[in-house]
Formats: C-alpha cells, structure tokens, sequence
C-alpha cells in the first residue's frame, strides 16, 4: 500500500505540477518582454518545490513510520478492480523509474571513467580561475581538466564541482569567457538546482512538462550567466565579443541534459534566444519605468495566487472524488454482497492452523487499518488483539487475490468461539459485538492453493 500511496502522490503532483508550469510559462513570456529574467528563475523555483512533494513524501514515511500499520484508506479495499488497476499502473511506472536510475548509474560510471583519462589543466588556466574565484567571491577549490573527447566546456558536480575543457582552447581571452561562464553556474548553484529537476524527470519519466522543466533550467541558467557577463563585468566583454566564442561550441554539446551538468553552449537555435533576451535587456535597461515595474509586479502576484489556488484546487477535488467513488463502492456492496452472508459460529480447536500475526488494531483511527497477508491452503492468520464492547459494530472486509478465491473472515471472540461469515471474491461484512472483552480480526483460506488477501478492519 505504500506504492499505491507513493504513486497516487506521484500522479497529483504531476498534474499540479504540469498545470503550475504552464502559468509559469505563460507569465515568463511577459516577464521577459520586461526584461525580468531574474524573476523568471526565482519563480521557476516554486515550480520545482510543486514537483518535490513526492520526495518529501517518501522522507516522512519513512521517518515517521506512517503506513507501516497499513492504516490507510479504503476505497482500492472494497473496489478490487480498481485496485488491481492502480497496482499494474504503479508497477509500470516502478518499471520506468529503475530504468531511469540505470541510465544515471551508467552515467555516473562515465564521469568516474572521464574524470580517470582527463589531465589537471596547465598553469595557465589554473592561474586565470583563480583570479576570477576572487573577483566572484569563491571560497571552494574548483579544479580544472582538460579532456581529449571533451568538445564543449561544462560543469560538474552538486557538492564538489570541476570544469571540464577541451584541450584545443589557445586563445586566453576565449578562455577566460569559458571559466567565468562556468563558475557562474557554480555561484548560482544551477547544478543543484538542476539536480533536483533531473530526480523530478526520472520519477516523473513519463510527464513531458518535466523534460521541458529541465531544459528551461538550463536555458535561464545560462541567459543568467549570459547577463553577469555582458552587463556585470566591469565592461570586460561585449556581446558580440561574448557570444562568438558560445557560438564556436554549439553544436558541439552532449545529447542528454538529464545529469548534473551545465554546459557552455546549447545549439544555435537556443542561442539565438539568449542573444534576443541579452539585446532586450539591453533596451530595457535604457528604458525602465514605473509602469513596467509595476506590470511585473501584478505577473508575480498573479502566478502565486494561480500556483496556490491550482494546488488548494487539485486536493479538494482528490479528496471529493475519493468520498464519491468510496460512497457509491460500499452503496453497491450493501446492496449485492452483505446481505447474502451468513454468519457462523465454530468452537477455536488445536485442529485449526491459525497464525497470530500480532498486528496492531487502532479502532480509533480516522482510516482504515489494513492487512496484507498470503495464505496456504486451510489458513487462518488473525490480527492482534483489540477491545471491543457488547453492542460495538466492527466492519471487516476482505479482497483476495485472485478474485475467485473463496475466502472466510471474521471476529476471534474472547470466549473461544469464532464468528464469521464465507464467500468468493471481495467481500464486506459488519459485525455486531455480542461478548465484551479483547477480540481478534481473522482470515481463512478456504480453498486448497495459496492465495494473498487484503484485509480491512474498521469501527462504525
């Protein structure tokens, strides 16, 4: 039930996500006509912080323990269609997942192989990172290499980053744009940020407004770099001067952006878009306004409040058609399956292979508390323990797998006596406590095969 869970989070933030990086698309348009490139990566942030609930999903059940009791809700136990739906859906996108976690361990096995045949750069270099780590205020070391196959100069590594260059660069001043480009990204933290988005690619391997994700953050991650340089350095570069040298190395870049890497040039077509925003910033730097400020200020308020209303949105209307499916689910079962179940009594003997699982049953849970357990033939696993009073009603539903399995359930009594009720597919029952004192939930195997049988136990 926990990748049921993962994956309905995985599915909600998907769509949230995807909606909320629409709106972000549509207002960067306007943000860029403004020449507010700055805002458009700052809000490009919240976009990502709406595809990492998965993430921070995962890290709460596992440090908080939620689910390891099974409480969860019970709509998937009493609509096995569904739920056989959702498990095949989850097993696809497990499957595509590990894919997506090779494809990075094969990566991460090249980097290490890369980083094995490159040379530490010459004096040369070295000399010229270190004057621009002072002018950029860098405390960290930031090695560089020269790489034989290397054809595009980039960046690499979250924590402990390292440029990699070709070994052609001769010309010092080219060499200078390629490192200061570079350490840009590492003052910027763009690898870390880029490395969050690539996670969200491989969870979300199958949502194409994720891809794109990635490539605008390396889009303004450059046009970023583009502007320190162009209009921060002091005067030291121009734009033509600049982009001669980015030109020089764009179609020379690697396939793939789903690594933490960032790199120098990106194909002459997403060049051409850098250079149109640097020429706009330069006209709007000439011309800035009260108006334009305040345009820009009613695109931020506007995106926020959409991002928060979409999200307030999609879990309202999750939570309505969940009570709806749920409702209609057991209106249906009340009307084709519990009123054909018969209760039976039979005395608890030594006969009867029963297991005591000792699973706890917190009747005062909101949800409710599930089992997963498989059955040889002539089973009989019970929960552990519970109270219950004279007069208490206790639901127990059962959905084995597969689906023709005959199946019994029921309530172990504090007089010995076990009270329950059979049949052959999913079915649900209320049972009205007739002994006070601690009761046991119990499942049967009635047939000769194994079967796996979910269980579900609640109070009315």
């Amino acid at each position: 039930m926990i990748l049921l869970s993962f994956f309905a989070m995985v599915f909600l933030t998907t769509f949230t996500g995807s909606v909320i990086f629409a709106l972000w698309k549509v207002v960067s348009i306007g943000l860029e006509r403004c020449g507010e490139i700055k805002q458009i990566s700052s809000l490009m942030h919240v976009v990502i912080v709406f595809h990492l609930i998965p993430v921070v999903f995962a890290w709460l059940v596992y440090w908080t323990g939620a689910f390891v009791e099974g409480k969860v809700g019970n709509l998937l136990t009493v609509t096995p269609l569904l739920l056989e739906t959702v498990r095949g859906l989850a097993l696809i996108w497990v499957a595509g997942f590990v894919v997506e976690v090779i494809r990075y361990l094969r990566m991460q096995r090249i980097r290490r192989v890369e980083r094995r045949i490159s040379n530490p750069a010459g004096p040369q270099a070295k000399e010229m990172v270190q004057r621009l780590k002072e002018r950029l205020h860098i405390t960290e070391e930031i090695p560089v290499y020269e790489l034989s196959i290397c054809t595009c100069p980039f960046i690499t590594g979250v924590f402990k980053s390292c440029i990699y260059i070709p070994e052609v660069i001769e010309n010092e001043r080219e060499m200078e744009v390629i490192l200061e480009h570079e350490l840009l990204h590492h003052v910027r933290r763009d690898l870390r940020l880029k490395k969050f988005c690539c996670w969200i690619v491989r969870i979300q391997w199958f949502n194409p407004f994720a891809h794109l994700l990635v490539r605008q953050v390396d889009s303004w991650g450059d046009s970023l770099c583009d502007y320190y340089i162009c209009y921060e350095s002091e005067g030291r570069w121009d734009i033509k001067e600049y982009f001669d040298v980015v030109i020089r190395y764009a179609e020379k870049r690697a396939a793939s952006n789903l690594y933490s890497q960032m790199w120098m040039a990106s194909g002459k077509r997403q060049i051409g878009r850098r250079m149109k925003r640097m020429k706009r910033l330069k006209e709007e730097r000439r011309n800035e306004k009260g108006v334009r400020r305040m345009s820009v200020t009613m695109l931020l308020v506007c995106f926020i409040l959409a991002s928060s209303l979409t999200a307030l949105a999609a879990g309202e209307g999750m939570t309505s058609l969940y009570e709806r499916a749920y409702e209609s689910s057991m209106s249906r079962l009340a009307e084709t399956g519990e009123s054909e179940l018969e209760e039976f009594t039979r005395e608890r003997d030594d006969d009867l292979r029963i297991v005591e699982t000792d699973e706890e049953v917190n009747l005062d849970s909101r949800g409710l508390n599930s089992y997963t357990w498989s059955l040889d033939g002539g089973d009989i696993y019970e929960t552990g323990i519970f109270w219950a009073s004279k007069g208490d009603r206790i639901g127990v539903s059962v959905t084995p797998s597969p689906l023709t399995s005959k199946i019994g359930f029921g309530l172990d009594q504090p007089d010995g006596y076990l009270r329950g009720v059979s049949g052959t597919g999913a079915l649900s029952h209320n049972f009205t406590v007739t002994v006070t004192g601690f009761h046991r939930v119990y499942a049967e195997n009635l047939g000769s095969r194994s079967i796996s049988v979910l269980v579900g136990v609640s109070k009315d």
